[in-house]
C-alpha cells in the first residue's frame, strides 16, 4: 500500500485499502489539494455524538465558485456479543461546503415511518407545501423556521432530492453544511459525497 496523507493508526488492512481506493478515485476525478481548511468539525452534533471520533485527514476540493472540504473521520466501535468483546475502528467520509445563506441550525435526513408517526402527534418537522416530493421523502428539523424556509430554496431542495442516498445525513450550522455517510468508507459513496458538495458549490 502507498503511504497516505492521513492518520491510519488502528485501522485494519481492509479499512486502509478502502481509504486508499477512495482517495485515488477522488484524485482522479477532482482537483484536490492538501491540507484542507480547518472545518471545526467538533461544532457539529453528529461528530460530538460519536464515541471517540477523530479526524484522520482533510483535503480541499478546489472549485471555481466556492471551495469545499472532504474529511475522513475515524470512529471507534465497541461491540459486546455475549462474552465476546469486539474493539475496532472504522473510517467514514464527511464532506463540507460553505453556503451563501444563513440557515440557522438544520438537520436533514431520509424520513422514516417512525418520523411520520411522530409528526402526527408532535408536528415539529419543517414541511414545504409547494414541494410534496421533498417533504414526503426527507425529515427536516430546525431551530429557526424562518431562516431555514428562506434558505432552503427550490434549487437547494432539488440538489438534496437528486443526490441524497439512504444513509446520508446533513447538518447545517448557519452557513456551513456537513454531509456524512453513516456507513464505513467505500469508493462509490465517497465520490458521490464529493459530487454532492461540488454541486452545492455551483448552485447554492
Amino acid at each position: 500500500m502507498n503511504n497516505l496523507p492521513f492518520d491510519t493508526v488502528y485501522l485494519s488492512a481492509d479499512e486502509v485499502q478502502a481509504l486508499e481506493d477512495a482517495y485515488k478515485a477522488l484524485k482522479a476525478k477532482f482537483n484536490i489539494s492538501l491540507p484542507g481548511a480547518d472545518t471545526h468539525i467538533n461544532k457539529f452534533e453528529q461528530f460530538n455524538n460519536e464515541n471517540e471520533a477523530t479526524i484522520a485527514g482533510t483535503f480541499l476540493i478546489n472549485h471555481p465558485v466556492n471551495d469545499c472540504n472532504l474529511t475522513f473521520v475515524k470512529i471507534h466501535y465497541l461491540d459486546n456479543i455475549g462474552r465476546v468483546k469486539s474493539n475496532y475502528w472504522k473510517c467514514q467520509a464527511w464532506a463540507f461546503v460553505n453556503l451563501k445563506q444563513d440557515f440557522g441550525r438544520v438537520l436533514i435526513r431520509r424520513e422514516t415511518f417512525a418520523d411520520k408517526i411522530l409528526g402526527l402527534v408532535h408536528p415539529i418537522e419543517l414541511k414545504f407545501k409547494d414541494d410534496k416530493v421533498f417533504s414526503d421523502h426527507f425529515y427536516v428539523v430546525t431551530n429557526d423556521q424562518g431562516k431555514a424556509t428562506a434558505a432552503m430554496t427550490p434549487d437547494f431542495r432539488k440538489v438534496i432530492i437528486d443526490m441524497m442516498y439512504k444513509d446520508f445525513v446533513i447538518e447545517i450550522i448557519n452557513k456551513t453544511l456537513v454531509i456524512r455517510n453513516n456507513q464505513p468508507i467505500n469508493t462509490e459513496d465517497t465520490v458521490h459525497l464529493a459530487e454532492f458538495v461540488v454541486r452545492m458549490c455551483s448552485s447554492c
